[in-house]
């Protein structure tokens, strides 16, 4: 047993029911996938299809279309050897349905896709994503998928300034255990006043690396932005994993400026996780940092 194996991670996800809210065919079975990386064959999958209340006619097509949706989905589920239910609910409000829903079931993470760009207009019209992300108890993911996610060989995740939240660094842990895929954390110097030294970024990805478990490789990178880093540190990945930044409080981002927009110019999937947060702590951080951007040159 090598050094890296005997260390303690600081969290470990243990989640005994996830909820799959699926509305596209094209990419449902993806979002299986996704949560079969992300968990142990103990979890219960609840695979869920909100019909949206309308007349009769539109609404009965609409179930129908739906139901065999959730029941080809949960089908792939099984055949992965996972413990999956259906679940059909008709409601007038599909994100209070998918709350209301996670909270019966006792789910401790939700996973939801995201369809085409992120754009302060989508994100204001698609309320579905962004009031579940705004109004859940628990753990959600949302996954912008571009690639097969049967076999992710390569993943990326960026470190802040800010040391990531350890269940999310659980969350990387736990699919290199499934997938034993290789990983890499990334941190971008852009030379803003205050910024850290290459020396003592790679000693704060060091201390990063001391909550992980699985082996992972590090990388300090400079470029004029945060974001230009990050694409180039991408190229070759096949998996995204991103945490909100401060602004996703606000109804102009789904997860925060740079997260959205790297999400929107990347090649690979993208899973935006927000660990569990009380809406008025994470209104107030994002508070701050809006106001920390006003006052600090760029």
């Amino acid at each position: 047993m090598n050094e890296n194996q005997t260390k303690k991670p600081s969290e470990e996800l243990n989640y005994g029911n996830v909820l799959i809210s699926i509305a596209n065919p094209e990419t449902a079975r993806q979002l299986v996938t996704m949560a079969h990386h992300v968990t142990s064959h103990q979890t219960t999958f609840h695979i869920m299809n909100v019909t949206r209340q309308g007349s009769f006619p539109e609404e009965e097509r609409s179930w129908r279309k739906g139901s065999e949706l959730v029941m080809d989905t949960t089908h792939y589920a099984q055949r992965l050897g996972r413990v999956a239910k259906p679940l059909t609910v008709t409601s007038g409000s599909i994100p209070d349905a998918i709350v209301n829903s996670a909270e019966e079931i006792e789910a401790d993470f939700i996973l939801m896709g995201w369809f085409g760009r992120i754009t302060p207009i989508a994100v204001r019209r698609s309320s579905v994503v962004n009031k579940v992300l705004h109004s859940a108890s628990c753990d959600v993911g949302v996954l912008k998928s571009r690639k097969d996610l049967s076999e992710v060989e390569k993943i990326l995740m960026p470190v802040g300034p800010n040391k990531p939240r350890p269940k999310r660094l659980a969350l990387l842990d736990r699919i290199l255990q499934q997938e034993k895929a290789e990983a890499e954390l990334v941190h971008v110097l852009t030379g803003r006043p205050g910024e850290q030294t290459e020396e003592e970024a790679s000693q704060y990805l060091g201390e990063v690396l001391e909550l992980m478990r699985e082996e992972v490789d590090t990388r300090v990178m400079r470029a004029e932005s945060v974001l230009n880093g990050l694409l180039t540190a991408s190229k070759e990945a096949d998996l995204v994993i991103l945490g909100p930044g401060r602004e996703w409080v606000f109804d102009r981002f789904l997860f925060g400026r740079t997260a959205d927009n790297l999400t929107n110019r990347v090649e690979a999937s993208v899973l935006m996780f927000k660990g569990s947060e009380h809406k008025m702590v994470a209104w107030s951080k994002g508070l701050v940092k809006a106001l920390s951007d006003l006052v600090t040159p760029s």
